[in-house]
């Protein structure tokens, strides 16, 4: 029997769990090494001690009762069940722990085995899952953005507040949903999914950014800018996407409206300037004309003689073609500057975009005795520009400076318009006259709308002339000249692609 006893003394000190056997009557009768770890005691100061010691009070009076109860009526309450307790240490500090107890076979008064484990670790980590839970979830509902889970089937697992509230359903009408046929515009669907199915097989971890419409119950469509990233789990294997959302709509429809409003100011200025050239236009245009009907009188003439020269009367005729393609030529471009077309934007060297300009200009800068010079750099990168809105910039910047020069004594007029590049590569187009320059009262506001210094000036050229070039990320930039003058310094930006 001795040697019985040390044995199953040494099992119990080997057992990881506190291990309790007790009496019928919930006397310790064995106390296991991790028993004693766990709860302070040695063996010997709880051995013959009611076992109820290492419980609280409310534990304490239901195991007495669970106790008698089995051995009156055999029904077991915790007898082979076990439950969640509260145990209490020597120290008085109490601790979780399951309680499982068994019967000692063929124990006559009964005896019972107790395992007791520490549910510290495991309710802290629970707390603390649980913690982070609650924190994940007042972060999806204060967040303002949508936030959408999906698995790999593209269903919907989770979605925020604001999601909820953008799409007008409630959540669990949308757990489990196919996003991209149920919540995705048709016009989209395809392209969604094949963006999704390539996100999920794509290690690289880059996100996915896209923008597509998406149908909400009841109303208009939205337009929704995402960001989706992959959702792993613990071994690396993908389990879904995330997405989060930002409505841009009305963001959208603003932009819209503005880029539409400054369009059409854009035009109304065009059409001002080129109301402000009409008489050198026309005087441009009466010159072919009046070419046309020399020409023709004189063909007339050639053909009435009684000797007709047909050589000459031919050349007379191809004269007529020349000059009537010439104002054609003119005509065609005055209509293309003064239309109101949709922005589009090409590359183009901007020596051409100012070779088309010469004609328009020429006559306006001859009827008021200004000479306009050009020093064109042989070589520029391409730029990508919108040709007619650059023209009306270098257009509006011309007729400033030919106004600017009304009152500068004739031999002392000038105008030059020179292409370099900047230190940067970036082609710049300078418009330098000998005028008085932009008066200092005004310089600071100098690009700002309805400041003019001219008497019948509008002060919007040079304001929609700097937005032009700014939507173009260009610049516009005023600098003064030495002694007399002012220079008007456009620079855009050099195609990336361009190699001299």
């Amino acid at each position: 029997m001795q040697h019985q006893s040390l044995e199953l003394q040494a099992l119990l000190d080997a057992a990881v769990d506190a291990v309790i056997i007790i009496s019928h009557r919930g006397t310790v009768e064995r106390f296991n090494h991790a028993a004693e770890r766990l709860f302070g005691y040695a063996a010997h100061e709880t051995v013959g001690r009611n076992v109820s010691m290492l419980m609280t009070d409310r534990d304490r009076e239901l195991h007495d009762a669970y106790l008698e109860r089995y051995i009156r009526t055999g029904v077991a309450h915790i007898i082979g069940i076990g439950r969640d307790v509260t145990a209490k240490c020597k120290d008085g500090r109490t601790f979780p722990a399951f309680l499982s107890v068994g019967r000692i076979a063929g124990s006559d008064p009964p005896r019972f085995v107790g395992f007791i484990q520490d549910l510290t670790l495991r309710v802290q980590a629970l707390a603390a899952a649980q913690r982070e839970r609650d924190l994940a979830t007042s972060y999806l509902e204060a967040a303002q953005t949508i936030l959408v889970a999906l698995d790999r089937d593209h269903r919907v697992s989770l979605i925020n507040r604001a999601g909820c509230e953008v799409l007008n359903y409630k959540e669990e009408a949308l757990i489990g949903v196919d996003w991209a046929e149920v919540i995705v515009a048709p016009s989209h669907r395809t392209d969604v999914v094949r963006e999704l199915d390539a996100l999920l097989r794509d290690n690289t971890g880059r996100p996915l950014q896209v923008e597509y419409p998406i149908i909400c119950r009841g109303g208009p469509e939205r337009l929704v800018a995402w960001r989706c990233v992959v959702l792993r789990d613990s071994h690396d294997g993908t389990t879904g996407v995330l997405c989060s959302g930002e409505d841009i709509t009305d963001s959208r429809q603003a932009e819209l409206e503005a880029r539409e409003s400054r369009e059409r100011l854009t035009h109304v200025s065009r059409l001002a300037t080129m109301g402000e050239m009409a008489s050198g236009i026309s005087h441009e245009l009466n010159q072919p004309l009046a070419a046309i009907t020399n020409y023709a009188s004189a063909a007339t003439r050639l053909l009435n003689s009684p000797s007709p020269d047909v050589t000459d009367a031919i050349e007379a005729l191809q004269q007529i073609s020349s000059q009537a393609l010439r104002a054609g030529e003119i005509i065609r471009r005055l209509r293309s500057l003064v239309r109101h077309s949709i922005t589009e934007r090409e590359l183009l060297n901007v020596n051409d975009v100012i070779e088309e300009l010469k004609g328009l200009t020429r006559a306006d800068a001859r009827s008021h005795d200004v000479p306009v010079r050009y020093e064109l750099a042989p070589t520029l990168p391409f730029v990508s520009i919108d040709r007619i809105q650059i023209q009306q910039v270098l257009l509006n910047l011309l007729r400033n400076s030919i106004d600017a020069l009304e009152e500068v004594p004739q031999g002392q007029r000038d105008v030059v318009v020179r292409t370099d590049t900047d230190d940067t590569g970036d082609v710049t187009v300078t418009v330098t006259d000998t005028g008085p320059g932009v008066p200092a009262k005004i310089l600071d506001r100098l690009f700002m709308p309805f400041v003019t210094s001219k008497a019948t000036g509008t002060g919007l050229g040079l304001a929609i002339s700097r937005t032009i070039v700014e939507a173009h990320g260009g610049r516009l930039e005023y600098r003064p000249v030495n002694g007399k003058g002012a220079a008007f310094v456009l620079t855009l930006r050099a195609y990336a692609g361009w190699t001299p």
